[in-house]
């Protein structure tokens, strides 16, 4: 099987699954996709894709890079949590400048899904931004076991990270010390690494690169000496205030 239907074909099973064990199979069909963002994990939009015969499906879009950062079991968790957007534009009532209103909160509730903004208990549950974390006794975590038990694997990651790896670690740890931390599986990174530390061949070719984030330029204020004119800009920008005809300094 090719990588590209090895990993769609597990996403799909994935969302075929819960599907079945939490939305009593009612939820129709949506288009997963993968696109790649440092700030979020997923996300839900209705009727984005069309077809020429003019019907519409939503897209049930995911991060990969969190998928090499994330257990299987998180990466699992958004995939519902995103699903749970698919049920309420078919089933409930979305609200237009709250994609995480009181009814979603309820449903989330429900699956075994507890949402907070921070991922953390006492997190604020409503708003723009919301994530969540897993119920340790809820419904989730029953279906979840249940799908890895039956083979389900994730099998491609991706190299670039989003995020740094001790981020997850991080709220992990948090979630253990507030009480309602879940059995997971190991992060993909961690076993990256250990791969990486076994193999000498892996020296030279890393499996996850050290950081695969780009260094942001340092931005300095450039002053006018004649009119006090500011701009911020990076080091390597040579600027002229016009009206003076003079030359921008850097102010350190």
């Amino acid at each position: 099987m090719s990588p590209t239907l090895e990993l769609y074909e597990s996403l799909e099973r994935a969302f075929a699954h819960f599907n079945v064990t939490l939305f009593n199979g009612e939820l129709p069909p949506c288009l997963i996709t993968l696109r790649s963002s440092n700030r979020i994990y997923g996300y839900h939009h209705s009727a984005r894709f069309i077809n020429l015969q003019g019907q519409t499906v939503d897209e049930l879009g995911l991060h990969p890079g969190h998928f090499t950062l994330r257990s299987v079991e998180s990466v699992l968790s958004t995939l519902v949590h995103e699903m749970v957007h698919h049920w309420q534009h078919h089933f409930g009532t979305p609200s237009r400048t709250n994609p995480h209103n009181t009814e979603w909160v309820h449903k989330m509730r429900s699956i075994g899904l507890v949402p907070s903004n921070t991922g953390l208990p006492g997190g604020k549950s409503t708003g723009q931004r919301v994530s969540h974390y897993i119920e340790p006794e809820g419904a989730f975590v029953r279906a979840c076991q249940s799908l890895i038990d039956d083979g389900f694997e994730l099998k491609w990651f991706d190299r670039q990270l989003p995020a740094e790896p001790e981020h997850e670690l991080s709220i992990q740890t948090k979630l253990a010390d507030a009480g309602v931390s879940v059995p997971v599986s190991p992060r993909p990174i961690q076993v990256l690494n250990a791969l990486q530390a076994s193999e000498a061949s892996a020296v030279e070719k890393p499996p996850i690169p050290p950081s695969a984030r780009p260094v942001a330029k340092k931005r300095l204020r450039f002053v006018c000496s004649g009119c006090e004119t500011k701009v911020w800009a990076t080091a390597d920008i040579a600027m002229m205030c016009i009206p003076c005809g003079l030359a921008l300094r850097a102010d350190e």
